[in-house]
């Protein structure tokens, strides 16, 4: 927030398949009982359409990351090429209850660092609240559903990686030459069938 009339929003991008937006909403509404249990409301929300950097007065560039929102590495990439030099995840975890959920939301927190080399400030009102290095070491962090409140200095960087700048290329690259070799196999199998029946 800045001192004066300006304010800076942002609203959730990557929506919640099911509890946040229900694709096919017509033909899949008898499943709007089984999200409401998960994520207490069904419906669709309208997203922000990109990522977006919040600035404070001094310049410094922040990725304001909204619960789901932090398990697309691509998408956070976006924010820090806009000039993001932290992230600040915000999650209510409640309804993935005591599971490995919580566990693993911050999970996903600690590849964002590593992949963009930023610090993470997560913020978890019912999971695990904690701050992440660029190296995506868990400096400090709070316990699961525990009132309590934590602080810490973090670096701020500019610089780009490999990642950010190129994106997921690599598993990309792999998805695409798999799909080959599953066609060439398939090929392969379909000629030794055909040499066999002649």
């Amino acid at each position: 927030m800045e001192n004066g009339d300006r304010i800076q929003t942002y609203h959730k991008s990557r929506l919640v398949p099911g509890a946040e937006s229900l694709p096919f909403g017509d033909a899949l509404s008898f499943l709007k009982p089984v999200f409401e249990h998960l994520g207490g409301a069904t419906g669709n929300y309208a997203p922000e359409k990109d990522a977006k950097v919040l600035y404070s007065q001094s310049g410094i560039g922040v990725d304001p990351v909204i619960c789901y929102e932090s398990i697309w590495g691509g998408y956070i990439a976006r924010s820090v090429k806009k000039g993001a030099q932290f992230i600040a995840i915000i999650t209510n975890d409640g309804w993935w209850e005591n599971t490995s959920g919580k566990d693993q939301h911050l999970d996903y927190a600690k590849l964002r660092a590593i992949e963009t080399r930023r610090w993470v400030c997560q913020s978890a009102n019912t999971g695990i609240s904690g701050f992440i290095n660029q190296r995506g070491d868990v400096v400090k962090h709070t316990e699961w559903w525990t009132k309590t409140s934590i602080k810490q200095d973090i670096n701020l960087n500019s610089e780009l990686t490999f990642y950010v700048k190129h994106g997921d290329y690599i598993p990309q690259a792999g998805s695409i030459f798999a799909g080959i070799g599953i066609l060439f196999l398939l090929g392969m199998r379909l000629r030794k069938k055909q040499t066999l029946t002649v």
